[in-house]
């Protein structure tokens, strides 16, 4: 009988230990899942203080500058070219002579009009010193003055085709190109050659809806151009279209100011940047202080070295400041960095930067 009680005994207290050690076990494993209280060990952050200053919105947009004006030469009549004085890179002025066609046939009737309207005014001085003195008919002096009248206009007229022979500048510029040569046929609506203004140029870019209405004719714009990265130039607002294009976008135009010492050429590359908006005295808090995820954005203030969160409502933002219309004041010490280990009531340890 001892045989099989002493085997037994030994069994229960193997069992009993392996019970204890588990309950042991577990006890420890329950109390590593307690949560510890950490609302007295410190967060660092690094904080920065609200403050009023300047806030000048800029927005930015590409373009290509190109001439300000640009206009084709043509000739009036038609006929060959007698003198042509068009080099390309020439510059010219606004109604500039640059050359003419052959007039020659035009001279000769010239002087036969002005002949017969010499002959035909002695007709009609005649006739009309008859008819004043009695000695002649109305209707032979009527007849003499439309004769004189039609001379006249043959004059006016054959002088008007010879003034139309010249062939004119119609702007100032430079000359970029040119089709025809001296001794060719030309006839009225034939390009000649080209003129590009490039002593003025402009830039025109395609701005939203938002941006429109935040622009005026004659605003100042700044001009940079990676040609010459450390340059700005002036750009003034010249032309904003009052209708949209088909991407609801508008067209603004603007006046390059070249510098004495730099001119830009057509067809460079530059990026504008407008001021959409410049105000004084702004409450402006950095956006890295700003947190999101509830409902309404709100930072952590600093007081009394305790974490307090504060509701905020935003305005305008520019780079990396963002404006606060409410929710805190100035001088108020704001959270920047950390504050993501926060709660409210949670001490901190702000960083020295």
């Amino acid at each position: 009988m001892k045989k099989f009680i002493i085997p037994s005994v030994i069994s229960l207290v193997i069992i009993l230990a392996i019970v204890f050690k588990l309950f042991s076990n577990k006890r420890k494993i329950d109390e590593a899942k307690e949560p510890v209280d950490r609302t007295e060990i410190p967060v660092s952050v690094k904080v920065t203080k609200a403050e009023k200053k300047a806030l000048d919105i800029n927005v930015h947009y590409p373009a290509t500058t190109k001439p300000y004006e640009d206009a084709k030469v043509y000739s009036q009549s038609s006929g060959i070219i007698d003198k042509l004085n068009i080099e390309l890179g020439n510059t010219v002025s606004e109604g500039q002579t640059l050359g003419k066609l052959d007039t020659r046939l035009l001279e000769i009737n010239l002087k036969d009009a002005e002949i017969a309207l010499e002959k035909a005014s002695d007709d009609y001085e005649r006739a009309k010193d008859l008819y004043e003195n009695e000695a002649g008919v109305k209707v032979d002096m009527l007849n003499a003055k439309t004769s004189y009248d039609k001379a006249l206009n043959q004059v006016k007229l054959i002088g008007q085709q010879i003034e139309n022979a010249q062939i004119i500048a119609p702007i100032k510029g430079i000359i970029s190109s040119h089709t025809v040569k001296g001794g060719e046929f030309i006839n009225p609506g034939t390009p000649i050659a080209s003129i590009n203004n490039v002593f003025l140029l402009k830039a025109t870019v395609y701005v939203i809806q938002e941006t429109v209405y935040q622009l005026e004719l004659g605003q100042k714009a700044i001009i940079t151009t990676p040609v010459f990265d450390q340059e700005q130039f002036t750009g003034e607002i010249i032309f904003i279209s009052p209708i949209a294009d088909a991407n609801h976008n508008y067209q603004v135009d603007l006046l390059v100011h070249q510098k004495d010492n730099i001119h830009l050429k057509g067809g460079t590359d530059v990026q504008v940047s407008f001021n959409t908006m410049m105000r004084k005295d702004v409450l402006q808090i950095p956006k890295s202080a700003l947190m999101v995820d509830a409902d309404e954005p709100y930072v952590f203030v600093i007081d009394n070295e305790t974490a307090v969160s504060k509701t905020v409502k935003t305005g305008a933002t520019r780079k990396d400041q963002v404006e606060v219309i409410s929710g805190i004041s100035v001088g108020d010490v704001v959270v920047t960095n950390g504050q993501i280990n926060l709660r409210d009531g949670s001490k901190v340890s702000i960083i020295k930067q």
